[in-house]
């Protein structure tokens, strides 16, 4: 069985990977699965196959909790829970057995019987998984009926994707390595670490962090395939994004980029701009304004521009970006490489790649007048 993980670059072209793959197996009559975390991914898949005009039955996209719950929970749920489980239950705002800080009475795991408590992974309608417990629940129905699981997986698909891998978290990654069981199945895992800015679920297990999530890779006996290419960027700002993570042991990457259109080859590469000139830069190229959130750039907000949130741009490519850096941004693009030192988590950082790496041809920093002159990125002015 192959069992695989794709470290891609940002903009490597993974989608493209698996479309064709995919349109390979369809072609000798066999079915591959997709599942990937976000709805836009999901719809951009489906498109993208669709296009190929080949029969869509043998190219099948699920979200995470619609596989885990379709697939694995629901067909054999019986072992656990009798009533049938209808849908999930999305937990926003993290643990549903939480209130202010407390865990309510009752929500424990299991019962004093020892069999497993219903209000535990369930809503007290008893038809909803919570999901920040699904993958839990999928693994304790795989170990209970393993051979069942893997032979009817086995029997519908030839390939198994898992996309945007780097969002999942803790109990995702016992799913892997129950359906790396199978002697049969080909899985394939692909993602940019650089870009874990969601997770699967509000996760107190392991792995959480990119470099304990590639460990597990490593212990599970996946094969590491690296794709560190850059269909999207020019290579200007491929290496300004691989600075970011340049102590994690990233491969360089390399852009493929070799022609730039008509109307973009006179201002290309990475540059900081002062407030001051921001309007002008803005009036100049027509680029897409890149910010934290909606409170963020307020000066803008009247401005005539297409505004996206860091998180929201992920997956997307832009011709030009303009960041409004937050503080510690602006400390980092001035050269202090020690900001992100105590982060908690990986978020902030990634956010950054992420936001620099939607550009094509030009990704320009806004900094206040004052600090301008110290940064080294080459400063555009209206002339």
């Amino acid at each position: 069985m192959s069992r695989k993980v794709v470290i891609a670059s940002a903009g490597a072209g993974k989608t493209h990977r698996i479309i064709s793959e995919a349109e390979d197996y369809a072609n000798q009559g066999s079915k591959a699965l997709v599942v990937t975390y976000t709805e836009n991914n999901q719809k951009e898949l489906v498109s993208r196959f669709s296009s190929l005009n080949l029969d869509n039955d043998k190219f099948v996209v699920k979200g995470l909790f619609s596989f885990l719950l379709e697939d694995i929970v629901r067909p054999y749920q019986r072992c656990v829970f009798g009533e049938r489980i209808e849908t999930i239950n999305f937990n926003s705002n993290g643990d549903p057995h939480k209130r202010n800080g407390r865990t309510i009475p009752g929500r424990k795991e299991l019962l004093p019987c020892g069999s497993f408590n219903p209000d535990y992974y369930l809503t007290q309608c008893r038809k909803k998984a919570h999901t920040t417990y699904l993958s839990k629940l999928a693994t304790k129905i795989m170990k209970l009926k393993e051979k069942e699981v893997l032979d009817r997986l086995e029997r519908v698909y030839k390939h198994i994707y898992f996309d945007e891998v780097q969002d999942l978290v803790g109990w995702d990654y016992e799913i892997l390595k129950a359906l790396g069981k199978s002697k049969s199945l080909l899985i394939t895992c692909v993602g940019d670490f650089r870009q874990t800015i969601y997770d699967t679920s509000v996760a107190s297990k392991g792995p959480k962090s990119s470099e304990q999530k590639l460990e597990k890779f490593n212990a599970m006996k996946f094969d590491e395939e690296h794709l560190a290419v850059s269909r999207r960027s020019v290579q200007s700002i491929c290496d300004y994004a691989d600075k970011i993570h340049s102590d994690e042991g990233y491969q360089k990457t390399i852009s493929t980029v070799e022609e730039i259109p008509e109307g973009f080859g006179d201002h290309v590469g990475v540059f900081c701009v002062s407030e001051s000139n921001a309007i002008a830069y803005i009036d100049e190229y027509k680029p897409v304004l890149l910010r934290h959130g909606i409170s963020s750039g307020k000066a803008f907000n009247e401005v005539n521009i297409k505004k996206i949130n860091f998180g929201k741009s992920k997956g997307l490519g832009l011709d030009r970006a303009l960041i409004v850096p937050t503080k510690p941004y602006i400390k980092y693009i001035l050269g202090d490489c020690t900001v992100f030192d105590g982060d908690k988590s990986e978020e902030s950082k990634n956010k950054l790649y992420v936001a620099i790496t939607r550009a094509r041809y030009s990704v320009a920093f806004i900094l206040p007048d004052k600090q301008v002159s110290k940064c080294n990125l080459p400063e555009w002015k209206k002339e």
